[in-house]
């Protein structure tokens, strides 16, 4: 082989990684544009007069999406479930083609139940960007609200968002509001970020979540249920009991994604005690197309950095005439969280 055919099959080779990164990008600005299916905007299903109410929590999902989907509606049935709530980082990065991702896959899926989604960090803030502003807009258009209250047959549930650094004290007056109007009704809290670091040595208080602590002691729930630590953890502290549910499908570090999650499944009376507060494992059932839209969104986020950002411009330059070419956004980089 010479010299020019060497250069040929380069260049060749580069024309066709860059195709691939555009076709990342086209497939990503599809998925941007997906609206939520009927899971996350439907009414929740009460429970009939006498019987108890049943709910499901699903702890961090992120990437485990693409394998923790699938099984969730015969999980959910096994349970009886009246709704599913997501304690936050529902999906791996807060950009609308990773919320896309997961809509696509829960329309797949479907998984027979409500879905109500509180916000983690992950929802809100993209890669290597603490932004809240890029974040936030997505979550609302697909999920709703970032806080939000619902009764369901004997319980109040309240949803808040305690996704970042501070976001609790725009949050608790409405709080405040929102149980003097239910003042005799069980309630469940659930946010993303518990008050207390349970996967720390001595458990030490977070600081900006203080003032949750202190609302939750004051009137405390049957349960306040969370996710963020990669840790589970079922504590009573000053009468509260703190459910942190730490598996709920996300892969960390280089699992395959063969082991089961896990569902918490928490039962309220008819007459609103607490029942039983179970964790159930889950075995993954893997979506291959989930895990195609996976790796073209993380091609489209990879096209705005080197190498990606030269491989894939010869291609971009042929596809621009075309109305093809997909504009590549970059948010500027801020990795301490905003305090």
């Amino acid at each position: 082989m010479d010299a020019w055919q060497v250069a040929a099959l380069v260049l060749g080779l580069w024309l066709l990684l860059g195709l691939l990164a555009q076709g990342g990008a086209l497939r990503a600005r599809h998925l941007a544009a997906r609206a939520p299916p009927a899971c996350f905007v439907r009414a929740p299903r009460p429970p009939a007069p006498g019987e108890p109410l049943n709910l499901c929590f699903l702890g961090d999902l992120q990437r485990g999406v693409a394998s923790a989907v699938r099984p969730l509606g015969p999980a959910l049935a096994a349970a009886r479930c009246h709704l599913l709530v997501s304690s936050g980082d529902f999906v791996s990065h807060g950009e609308p083609p990773y919320y896309g991702i997961l809509l696509a896959a829960f329309e797949r899926a479907d998984p027979g139940v409500a879905v109500r989604v509180v916000p983690g960090n992950h929802d809100l803030y993209p890669r290597r960007s603490k932004d809240e502003r890029i974040g936030g807009p997505p979550f609302e258009r697909c999920f709703g609200p970032r806080r939000w209250a619902l009764r369901l047959g004997p319980a109040l549930l309240v949803g808040l968002d305690t996704a970042g650094n501070r976001h609790f004290e725009r949050q608790a007056d409405w709080l405040d509001q929102t149980l003097a109007a239910h003042p005799e009704v069980p309630w469940i809290c659930v946010s993303h970020r518990p008050p207390f670091r349970f996967d720390e040595p001595g458990e030490p208080p977070v600081p900006d979540l203080a003032a949750l602590h202190a609302r939750l002691r004051a009137r405390p729930p049957l349960l306040h249920v969370s996710g963020h630590l990669h840790r589970f953890a079922d504590r009573t502290v000053d009468g509260v009991r703190y459910v942190v549910n730490a598996h709920g499908g996300d892969l960390h570090g280089y699992d395959p994604g063969w082991r089961a999650f896990e569902v918490l499944e928490v039962e309220v009376g008819p007459d609103g005690r607490l029942g039983g507060v179970c964790r159930r494992a889950v075995r993954r059932r893997p979506d291959g197309r989930t895990y195609l839209d996976q790796f073209l969104v993380r091609l489209w986020d990879e096209r705005r950095r080197w190498p990606w950002r030269a491989i894939a411009a010869p291609a971009g330059w042929l596809l621009r005439p075309l109305g093809l070419y997909v504009p590549v956004v970059r948010h500027p980089e801020q990795r301490p969280y905003p305090s």
